[in-house]
Order: C-alpha cells, then sequence, then structure tokens
C-alpha cells in the first residue's frame, strides 16, 4: 500500500486523477492541501489543510502529489523536498532549466525522489508502438509528425495568464515535444524553423521542425485555437504508422495502432487506465528510472525553453 498526500486541487486532478485513484487498491490519500471551503469537499477520512504547508507534510505518507498552477510547481516541489518528502509533480515540473537542476541537488541531498507525470508512457498503447519502432517493422524511421491541439475559450482559465505559466507551449506543446525523447529516445536535438504564435503577448499555438541524431525529421504542432486533434504518424523506409489519442485518452480506453505496410494492419491494445498506471510505475520506481525520467524532463524542457527566446 503507498500512502500520497495531494497538493493543491486542480480542474484535472478531480476530473480524471482522483477517479483513477479512487480504483487503485494500492493506492491511499491521507491528506489534501487546498484553499477550497472544506465545506465544498466530500473527502471521508481524508485531513484537509487549507494554508499549513508545515503541518501537511507532518503527515506520514510516501508521496506528495503536487497539482498546483505551473507556476508554482518549483517552490511546491522544493519546499516537499527540503521537508524530506519524496515528490510526483503534474507537467511542467518546471519553467526554467536551473530550477529544475536546484530540485536535483536538494532531492540527492535529502535521499529522496521527484518526478513529472507524463502519463501516456505509461498506456500499453506507448509500450506497442515503442516496440514496433525498436523492432524495425516499417525499417529505420525517416520523419515523425505529430500533434495535439484542444480548443479552449474559457479566457479565465490559467492557461492563459502568462504569470501562472499559462500558454499553449507549457500545457499542450509539451507532448508532442516530448514524443522527441520519450518514443525516440533523441540525445540531441537541432530547431530547423520554428513558428510561435502570440496572441495578448501569450503563445496560443505553434509548430517546430526539428532533427535528432539518427536524423529522424520531427515535424510538431500544438495550438489552443484550433479543432481537437491528437496523432502521431511516423514514417519509416519500409511503410508508416498512424495512431490516434497518443497522449491524452478517457480513463479506460482501448488503442489501435495502424500499420501501413502494402495493406493495413491494425493492432488493438487493451482497455487501459494510464493515470493509474503512472502512478504505479512511478511509485515503484528505483534510483536508475528515476535519474532517466529527470534526464526525459529536461531534454523536453530546454526545447521549450530555447523556443521561448525565439
Amino acid at each position: 500500500m503507498y500512502f500520497i498526500s495531494i497538493w493543491s486541487l486542480s480542474n484535472h486532478f478531480q476530473r480524471k486523477v482522483l477517479p483513477s485513484i479512487k480504483l487503485n487498491k494500492k493506492i491511499k490519500i491521507v491528506s489534501i492541501l487546498t484553499n477550497k471551503d472544506k465545506k465544498d469537499l466530500k473527502f471521508k477520512h481524508i485531513n484537509l489543510y487549507n494554508d499549513k504547508k508545515k503541518n501537511f507534510l507532518n503527515e506520514n505518507f510516501d508521496y506528495v502529489y503536487i497539482s498546483s498552477i505551473n507556476s508554482e510547481h518549483y517552490e511546491n516541489c522544493k519546499y516537499a523536498l527540503e521537508n524530506k518528502k519524496n515528490v510526483i509533480c503534474e507537467k511542467p515540473i518546471c519553467l526554467k532549466k536551473n530550477q529544475l537542476n536546484n530540485l536535483k541537488k536538494i532531492a540527492d541531498k535529502n535521499k529522496k525522489k521527484f518526478q513529472e507525470v507524463i502519463q501516456y508512457t505509461h498506456h500499453p498503447l506507448f509500450i506497442k508502438l515503442k516496440k514496433i519502432i525498436n523492432d524495425k517493422i516499417i525499417g529505420n524511421i525517416i520523419h515523425v509528425d505529430s500533434s495535439f491541439k484542444v480548443p479552449i475559450d474559457d479566457k479565465k482559465n490559467f492557461r492563459f495568464e502568462k504569470k501562472l505559466g499559462g500558454g499553449a507551449l507549457n500545457d499542450v506543446g509539451f507532448y508532442p515535444i516530448s514524443i522527441m525523447f520519450t518514443l525516440f529516445d533523441s540525445k540531441k536535438i537541432k530547431i530547423l524553423n520554428s513558428n510561435i504564435i502570440k496572441q495578448n503577448n501569450l503563445d496560443i499555438a505553434g509548430n517546430i521542425k526539428t532533427q535528432n541524431e539518427k536524423k529522424i525529421i520531427f515535424n510538431l504542432s500544438w495550438s489552443f485555437k484550433s479543432s481537437y486533434k491528437n496523432n502521431i504518424k511516423i514514417y519509416g523506409e519500409n511503410g508508416f504508422i498512424d495512431v490516434d489519442f497518443i497522449f491524452s485518452k478517457k480513463i479506460f480506453q482501448k488503442g489501435e495502432i495502424n500499420i501501413f505496410k502494402n495493406i493495413k494492419k491494425t493492432i488493438k491494445v487493451k482497455e487501459s487506465n494510464q493515470i493509474n498506471l503512472a502512478f504505479q510505475s512511478m511509485l515503484s520506481s528505483n534510483k536508475k528510472k528515476f535519474n532517466k525520467n529527470f534526464e526525459t524532463s529536461m531534454k523536453i524542457l530546454k526545447v521549450i525553453e530555447n523556443l521561448k527566446k525565439k
């Protein structure tokens, strides 16, 4: 049994993460730190804290799950690690490279772990797709197209507040950019060209063309203003692969991998809860896996930070 505490109740956490945790008999929530009125929260047998961080962290638990707004992630992670708690944090875990490096130093000093949640990497769809690529079913990979576009109209959403770490790049852009490292294990990335679209000094969409050390070309795009798209297409020497819903999925969702080599072949992937699978994997991660997760987070952040300078 793993005991976890929750730092802040984001809409995403309440809508997707919490229902998934409740289905996992190996995870128990012991406390929640939130500024929401206790009268509005229907949690039984869970200690609720409004503002006393120290008291909250004095609880006995294995991990704290940080679900605050983007701009608060670094300080919240830092405070928890300094108080010798293991940390799981929603993406983006930090907004700057030096922040991420500092968290690593604090974690190492206190012999604690911290990890960024990249949920889709734990779904059987992603794991099967990676095996197909590594087995060279369509030969060596030549180029990849990937998009994550989610229309958001609510201007009161924190994603439209730059000072809160908002913007499409930090949010939906994170996912197609991450593919270069999670699915293809890229070591080095060269940005060939980029286009960041802004509105009221906030990025709302973007696209980049990159190349890694294996000479794979990536065409990646994201947006808050386009119709919904959540897809990856992978082109190899001997065919191509098409996968929908690669990033975000319903709590329980099956998957399909379509392989085109002369004829179409569809591989069906079993119904799975990627949030639950992500928790199980992160809670049981060893030092080697933790270090790999840190390196992946740093590579993603470097690309995002470089794009913000353009």
